[in-house]
């Protein structure tokens, strides 16, 4: 004969709000994720990702120094081209400053789309490499993983609010959390590209990406790095690429 006495049912541990899973997720990864690929949300991190966003647009904005990004333009255009006509220049002045603040007003909510396809394309590569995991999992994970690089977002709005002045070119460099400091953009852009890259904040990033996809996934924390890694890798080909393209 069996008995049940003196066994106590075990109440579900209740789910720790959003603040809680922020502080879980910068200092108790591994722990944190596996709560979150339990439990997923979305809304939470998300309005607190695109209120830091668009706090600090508002607050950069009327910082930004147009004509100093414009300056570095035109050198680089009088460069390639040096019959190039006053009167060009003039209106991609004109333009560039309007397309700078238009870009600054929108780059919050264009954010939730690159949250969107992170959250699917790595869920595609740990699901072929047999993973498990849905995509409200994978996208919760994306969101809370991305906390160290809306830190670097306030970081830096506090450093231009000090300046009392921002010069676009320079977002890479502003906080020196990444070596490409040590060259220049006009000069050597991909070089500044392949540098800017190697980010403490993105490798933060990168770091707690991998502990959440390891976690909603099922799959060993080393075969998860290699897929994060992997993926990370080819971004920044494409992207110093790209800034070899622009150059040429």
């Amino acid at each position: 004969m069996t008995t049940t006495e003196g066994i106590e049912p075990q109440v579900p541990a209740a789910k720790k709000n959003v603040f809680a899973r922020i502080a879980g997720v910068l200092f108790a990864p591994a722990e944190a994720f596996q709560e979150i690929a339990r439990r997923p949300d979305i809304l939470a991190p998300l309005l607190i990702l695109l209120a830091v966003g668009y706090a600090s647009t508002l607050l950069i904005i009327p910082k930004l120094d147009t004509e100093a990004m414009f300056e570095a333009q035109a050198a680089q255009i009088r460069k390639q081209n040096p019959e190039v006509a006053e009167a060009d220049l003039e209106r991609m002045r004109s333009w560039g400053a309007a397309s700078a603040k238009m870009f600054a007003y929108v780059s919050p909510v264009m954010m939730v789309a690159w949250y969107l396809i992170l959250a699917g394309v790595l869920l595609g590569a740990f699901r072929a490499m047999g993973g498990e995991g849905t995509f409200k999992q994978a996208f919760s994970a994306t969101l809370y993983a991305w906390i160290p690089l809306t830190i670097l977002s306030i970081i830096t709005t506090v450093v231009v609010m000090a300046r009392g002045s921002f010069d676009p070119t320079t977002a890479a460099t502003l906080v020196k959390s990444n070596p490409a400091f040590l060259t220049s953009l006009t000069d050597r852009p991909v070089l500044f590209s392949l540098l800017s890259s190697l980010d403490l904040f993105t490798i933060w990033t990168i770091i707690l990406l991998i502990f959440g996809f390891s976690a909603l996934s099922k799959l060993p924390g080393g075969r998860s790095a290699a897929i994060v890694i992997s993926l990370w890798a080819a971004f920044v080909l494409l992207k110093v690429g790209f800034a070899a393209l622009t150059a040429g």
